[in-house]
């Protein structure tokens, strides 16, 4: 009986009628008929027929397993025959490890004491900036003491100098006989050691007014009046 027929009488007898729905689909399923020499659907193959191949095929795959069973027994022998030979490799590549180990284990100390080195380097580095920072504020301290003792100087000195008014020390004196006499007198008992004496005129006579006789600045003998000035000697 084909396959298909038998699918269809146990589908009848079946309580529910009806098989799994792959059951249905046998006739896509292919199965390699070597008495035909081609692929036929398995719904066309007969019962008995479908069973010998099932039997054929368990046989086949029990025949591959043993195989594959022999065939790592027999890697696990010549695995346990080298045995000595594995192991000396272990044991040299151990000793490699171990001296690649131990080698690392000195670059990493020649390291430690190079960056310890380094860092007292850069300790006394700090050091030094700290200390230059320290000469520097000395240095701005001092300079700004220095400054300001040279402001004070320079506003005694301009205090000392600078005179408030006009810079002549006598003025109106009448350009006559007795000015001169009095201009002369001056420059006699003069302390010309420390002063110097000038002497010019003031006020333009009033015949030369407009006459452009004050624009270099008049002479004694072209002014009313008489002015001196009084001038410190500097010292060499």
């Amino acid at each position: 009986m084909r396959t298909d027929k038998l699918v269809k009488v146990l589908s009848a007898i079946n309580d529910t009628g009806r098989l799994a729905s792959d059951m249905y689909e046998l006739d896509k399923k292919l199965y390699y008929s070597e008495a035909k020499g081609q692929h036929i659907p398995v719904s066309e193959m007969d019962f008995q027929h479908m069973v010998r191949a099932f039997v054929k095929l368990c046989e086949q795959e029990n025949m591959l397993d043993r195989s594959k069973h022999m065939g790592r027994t027999k890697d696990l022998v010549a695995k346990i025959e080298t045995r000595d030979y594995t192991f000396e490799e272990l044991r040299k590549e151990k000793d490699e490890a171990v001296n690649e180990g131990v080698s690392l284990a000195n670059q990493v100390e020649g390291l430690k004491e190079d960056f310890q080195a380094q860092e007292r380097i850069i300790d006394g580095l700090r050091s030094q900036v700290e200390t230059l920072r320290g000469l520097l504020k000395e240095k701005e301290e001092f300079l700004d003491k220095e400054i300001m003792q040279k402001d004070t100087w320079r506003n005694a000195y301009y205090d000392e100098c600078s005179t408030r008014g006009s810079r002549y020390i006598f003025t109106e004196i009448p350009n006559n006989e007795y000015g001169k006499k009095l201009t002369r007198g001056m420059k006699v008992y003069l302390n010309d050691e420390s002063y110097t004496m000038r002497v010019r005129g003031q006020h333009i006579k009033p015949e030369l007014r407009g006459t452009g006789a004050t624009y270099w600045g008049q002479s004694i003998e072209e002014s009313t009046h008489l002015r001196v000035y009084i001038d410190k000697k500097r010292t060499q």
